[in-house]
């Protein structure tokens, strides 16, 4: 197991967040509790469910909608570092003798800290079966997630392993804890402090401590580097950080297709077609339109990673469909195959019958035609050209290519 990182050795200047009052009772209400680590919320019972992901351990609440709340507070008032029942079913912890919690300072704070967690968790999910890591059903296609992560938790001011460690991590963590607790004892944290913060201070989600017997480690509190994540509003569960004014891999994650697009020549190779497969994987395809504005290594890679990608999800027949796309005849995405010789593309398989990039091709090349030709002239350049799409052809011709090439492909004279 990877060795945590020492929060002691981080320093910083809190007094920016204006601190909150840290000796503070937070309550527990539930079935009896014997105080042991890692208690409750375990990753079995989060893998259908969005609370919990702060951690498996005890979760506190100060209940500040309760108005007698404060009054359970008198009952044995001591220094008892272990939770104390008060009433029946209800504990109590005075969360000034924890200061190994990671502490939340505002509701934009929580909801990156709450989104990176729970993409922990899922990416942990991802790659082993409810804690059971086999190599042969792992899923290793977690790039999004881990964009994700790194990117949130930069801005927190958290350290987070490279995509390689992460991955292992994941591959030999044993136990019921949440992979999301791993990874902030990874950091040096006993748990999450949100007491006092609106969406958090609360019984769907409120503060966690991992183990309530670790009251030592008096650590200074790391204050979040950037929290900027975009200018349109994000849900508590997808909010991501993006570097300021602009970061073009988590804009185009998040679907926002703005000026990256103009900037993607001028790019390295590599963080290009990052970027563009970000945009894919947000669920948006770029249109004929901005393909072709791409320098021409850009084009056939992201041509080669939109087929591939098409299988599942059949994006492609907004491109070679009969209807217009974004203001410019779909046409166009068959005169780009062309030109790049992309002809594996013949062997796309849309999701309606009727639509063909075999077709699409064939149409192309009827019009292109010079007028002056004989029909036997214009039927031979149509047989040559059909003979070098089906020399890619993988598949048998639906029936719909069947019908297009044996009645209307071909010159009669008529």
């Amino acid at each position: 197991m990877m060795e945590s990182v020492d929060r002691k050795k981080i320093y910083i200047n809190s007094k920016q967040y204006g601190m909150l009052k840290e000796s503070e009772w937070n309550f527990h209400f539930g079935k009896e509790h014997n105080g042991k680590a890692y208690y409750s919320d375990n990753k079995y019972q989060m893998a259908n469910r969005e609370t919990g992901h702060f951690g498996s351990g005890t979760y506190f609440s100060t209940y500040r909608d309760i108005k007698d709340i404060d009054n359970y507070g008198e009952f044995s008032r001591n220094q008892n570092p272990n939770f104390i029942e008060i009433k029946d079913h209800l504990y109590r912890v005075d969360f000034g003798l924890y200061k190994n919690l990671y502490r939340v300072r505002s509701k934009k704070q929580g909801d990156v800290l709450y989104t990176m967690m729970a993409d922990l968790n899922h990416m942990y999910y991802k790659i082993t079966n409810m804690g059971t890591f086999n190599p042969k059903t792992a899923s290793y296609d977690n790039s999004v997630l881990y964009q994700r992560i790194k990117s949130n938790a930069d801005g927190l001011g958290l350290i987070c392993p490279s995509y390689y460690e992460l991955t292992r991590m994941a591959q030999r963590h044993k136990g019921s804890k949440s992979f999301s607790t791993l990874f902030m004892e990874y950091n040096g944290y006993n748990g999450v402090n949100v007491s006092g913060i609106d969406g958090y201070d609360n019984t769907k989600h409120g503060s966690v401590i991992y183990d309530l017997s670790k009251v030592n480690g008096d650590m200074e509190e790391v204050s979040p580097k950037n929290l900027f994540s975009g200018f349109k509003n994000s849900s508590y569960n997808d909010t991501v950080v993006q570097g300021f004014p602009d970061d073009a891999n988590i804009e185009a994650l998040k679907g926002e297709y703005v000026g990256w697009v103009y900037k993607l020549n001028q790019m390295p190779l590599t963080k290009a077609m990052r970027v563009l497969k970000n945009y894919m994987e947000s669920g948006n395809l770029l249109d004929c339109f901005n393909i072709e504005k791409l320098n021409p290594e850009l084009i056939k890679r992201y041509l080669r990673l939109i087929f591939a990608k098409n299988p599942k999800s059949y994006w492609g027949d907004s491109l070679i469909d009969n209807n217009i796309v974004n203001g410019r005849s779909s046409r166009y995405f068959a005169q780009l195959i062309d030109n790049y010789n992309a002809y594996y593309w013949v062997n796309y398989i849309s999701k309606s019958n009727r639509s063909s990039m075999l077709i699409a091709l064939l149409e192309n090349f009827s019009r292109e035609l010079d007028w002056d030709l004989t029909t036997e002239e214009e039927n031979a350049k149509k047989e040559q050209y059909l003979n070098k799409l089906m020399s890619y052809m993988q598949r048998d011709l639906t029936p719909w290519e069947k019908e297009f090439i044996d009645e209307d492909y071909y010159y009669d004279g008529n």
